[in-house]
């Protein structure tokens, strides 16, 4: 195993670069030679550095939904990226953590004769991980859901950073809080609704909201003197922290970090996610204890003040079946992967 070289790809959103550095992380603390894939100029490769991992640049772009030309400029950097990893993959072992990103590291694993592995963190696949299933050495799950999958398949949980695990619950011995976080997509809602919660929300009440760089600018406009707006942050746990309650889309990677906290939360799903797969996650999330879930049309300031005063009522339940949830997903994908290349 010493001799093999482990490629991650976690090129994309948050989503799939979080969890691919949590895996890419604890390789290196086996002493297996690891290598993350980046782009030049984005988020992993910042988040890259900061780890501390050896990257190797890669130039791919999104396919999906783009017009004739962008889709053949897409192709065209697959190609392109397939023959600059061609150089790394002669004796390695690749792992996709999913999105348009993961493409080339599969093909030129397949390619070379390697093995590769996929991790897909929602309970409805996506695409590229239904496409390639059955060529995987194993395929790690997230959530439970995908298991009909064809190809070897293994729930493991999902990845979460650290910090999150520190900041289990820090009571808020004064003042409830109640936290917004919309997400890449999905924020303008939820501001909207956020903004319209401040008529009905307790005077003695405090509301955190996660606005987006976008929304901003609006979004600080219209809060009153109980509210906080924050454009973005890189340590999330600190807001989730202090909330007592927190609205949230159901972005499999989110919704795991929240539920590790051991947060009371509201689940609203982005309603335009490819496959409707957050509506399937937020299912999933809602079987545990102190979470509901709202679709976004049923959603208004009345009906969330009393999703949110029934879970402020609630005995706080603080253990979560470990059946359902698994908190050391990283150490399980490592391991499993060290198992299967021997």
């Amino acid at each position: 195993m010493g001799k093999f070289l482990i490629i991650i790809s976690g090129i994309g959103t948050g989503g799939h670069y979080f969890p691919a550095l949590v895996v890419a992380e604890e390789f290196m603390k086996n002493n297996i030679e690891t290598i993350f894939l980046v782009r030049r100029g984005f988020p992993e490769e910042e988040m890259a550095k900061k780890y501390g991992l050896k990257t190797f640049y890669i130039a791919p772009k999104p396919y999906y939904g783009k017009s004739i030309l962008n889709k053949i400029i897409a192709l065209w950097k697959v190609f392109e990226s397939v023959l600059a990893l061609n150089k790394i993959t002669k004796k390695c072992a690749g792992i996709s953590f999913g999105g348009f990103g993961s493409l080339p590291l599969i093909l030129s694993c397949m390619v070379n004769r390697q093995f590769f592995f996929l991790f897909e963190p929602n309970c409805i696949p996506g695409r590229t991980t239904r496409m390639f299933a059955r060529f995987a050495k194993k395929v790690f799950l997230g959530l439970p859901g995908a298991t009909h999958l064809k190809g070897n398949v293994m729930l493991t949980g999902i990845p979460v950073r650290q910090e999150f695990k520190r900041f289990i619950r820090k009571e808020n011995s004064f003042k409830k809080t109640i936290l917004f976080m919309g997400g890449s997509q999905g924020a303008r809602r939820l501001n909207e609704i956020a903004i319209k919660f401040q008529r009905v929300l307790p005077q003695d009440f405090r509301m955190i909201i996660i606005s987006g760089r976008r929304d901003f600018e609006w979004v600080n406009k219209e809060r009153d003197f109980r509210t906080e707006v924050i454009s973005f942050t890189t340590e999330p746990w600190n807001l989730i922290a202090r909330a007592d309650v927190v609205i949230s889309r159901a972005g499999a990677l989110s919704g795991y970090e929240l539920l590790t906290m051991k947060k009371s939360v509201i689940f609203v799903p982005f309603p335009y996610a490819v496959d409707d797969h957050q509506y399937y996650n937020a299912q999933f999330f809602a079987k545990m204890p102190n979470v509901k879930m709202i679709l976004e049309k049923d959603l208004n300031e009345k009906i969330l003040y009393e999703l949110v005063m029934d879970l402020l009522r609630a005995e706080r339940t603080n253990v979560l079946e470990e059946k359902e949830m698994m908190f050391d997903a990283e150490k399980v994908i490592v391991n499993a992967v060290i198992k299967e290349l021997g």
